[in-house]
């Protein structure tokens, strides 16, 4: 998959967020960080993706992190 260094760079991003020690996370906003990392990794092993599947996933994510944060 090409986007594959973009996507490593979002996975380090939410892995920076969740490990934090100065941020004060909640276990909600714990769960919504590992999901976003679970669904990038996931979506970083498809051989094919089609724009609009990696778009609606990034998108996906980035609702559940925002809303929790």
């Amino acid at each position: 998959m090409q986007h594959s260094k973009y996507l490593d760079s979002c996975i380090q991003i939410l892995k920076g967020m969740r490990g934090d020690q100065l941020n004060e996370l909640g276990s909600e906003q714990q769960r919504a960080l590992a999901e976003g990392i679970r669904k990038l990794k996931k979506l970083k092993r498809q051989p094919k993706l089609s724009q609009d599947e990696l778009y609606r996933v990034v998108s996906e994510i980035a609702e559940s992190v925002s809303k929790v944060l």
